[in-house]
Order: C-alpha cells, then structure tokens, then sequence
C-alpha cells in the first residue's frame, strides 16, 4: 500500500496528487467516496463520475437501447450513466492503442493513404499537427461513398491547422474529440498529443455506425 500526504486548506479542501488522480481515474466534475473507520482511517474510493461531454453524441442512441431493454426511472439513469462510462473507456482505449502504434511506426499520415491520393490531394501538411491514421483508421475510408470520401480532405486539413477548436468528448486520460461532416450525419473521431503536435484519427464514418462499432468493443 502506497501513502500519500496531502495538506488541507482553510476551507477543508484537500487536493489529490496527480499520481493518485490518474490511478483512480477521476477527472474534474468526478465525486469520491470518503470511507472513515473506528479508528478515524480514511478509505477513498471513486463514486459518481462526470460524463457529460458524451451526452450530446451518443445519449439519444443509448436512451434507445435502453428503453429497447425494458429500463426506466432510476434503472434507466443508472444505466445511461453506465454506458456512458463504457464509451469513454473505449475512447481511451483507443487512444493508448493509437499512441503505441505511432511510437511503432504503425501509422501514416492521412495524405497516404491510397483513397485519398486518388483524389489528387498534395502531400504537403499545412499546418503544425501531423494528423495520422492507424491501421483501422484507413481501412475506414474504403467504406465510404465517393460522396462522402470527397469532403474528407478540407475535414483533416483543418485539423493539421487547429484540432482543439472542435467539440471535445469524454475520457479520463486523452484529449479526444470528434468533427461532425457530410450533413451532419458522419464524424471524425481523433485524439490530440499536444506535446507531440500529433493527431491520431480514431473513426471515421456514420454517426450510428460508430457507436455499434464502440458498443462492441466495450
């Protein structure tokens, strides 16, 4: 068992180390448990935890599931908050997984890839990110229609030039966010490394078609 010191402020507020943050998971908005025994020993364990950011992305799809399933009242709450949860670790999942197979030298920058030089698009960046597809990631594009495919490159060009001006999603560890195109009704999902200057593309494809892939992967 590690120990950690920690001091508490004037309004009784304690501030946890990032070390042991990152172990239980916990994000802000995320609620602990504090367990005290007998003897006046302290037992913290993670409780309710945030996961807003997915509401707007997937929650319709979830609802309907759920509601498929038989859940209401505080079962479907319960429930709702539960896949939440379940999305957001595959959205790190994916992360960790995109993150080593960069370091490996597993992954290729988007302008490569066959599907897209077809299109007659250059080779140079044109911004400061490096947006790279992983294995998965490419094999997404040849699931696309000609239509679809067209409005990729103007999507990953301006995620070269700014990747944080997008909505962000929710995992506890990764800076994760998706760009909605083609109608509103597709996405590209990625991951930003800012000390890296690195953009890992996660998903691309249709809204629904996403969350049944991330619902069997959970």
């Amino acid at each position: 068992m590690k120990t950690y010191r920690v001091k508490v402020n004037e309004n009784g507020a304690i501030l946890l180390p990032p070390e042991l943050r990152e172990f239980l998971g916990l994000v802000a908005g995320d609620t602990v448990e504090l367990n005290v025994d007998a003897e006046g020993r302290f037992l913290v364990q993670t409780a309710e935890r945030s996961a807003g950011p997915l509401s707007d992305f997937f929650e319709d799809l979830i609802l309907g599931d759920l509601r498929c399933d038989g859940c209401s009242g505080d079962i479907l709450k319960e429930r709702l908050l539960e896949k939440k949860f379940q999305l957001s670790t595959v959205l790190d999942r994916m992360s960790e997984e995109a993150r080593r197979a960069h370091k490996h030298g597993q992954v290729h920058t988007w302008r490569e890839n066959p599907a897209i030089s077809d299109l007659g698009i250059g080779k140079a960046e044109k911004g400061k990110y490096h947006v790279m597809l992983t294995p998965r990631t490419e094999r997404d594009f040849y699931k696309l229609s000609e239509g679809v495919l067209k409005e990729i490159p103007p999507v990953l060009e301006s995620l070269e030039e700014d990747p944080l001006g997008f909505k962000r999603l929710k995992g506890p560890y990764y800076e994760t966010y998706r760009v909605s195109f083609h109608r509103q009704s597709y996405r590209v999902i990625y991951t930003v490394f800012e000390s890296e200057s690195l953009v890992t593309v996660l998903f691309i494809g249709e809204r629904k078609s996403i969350y049944e892939r991330m619902k069997g992967m959970g």
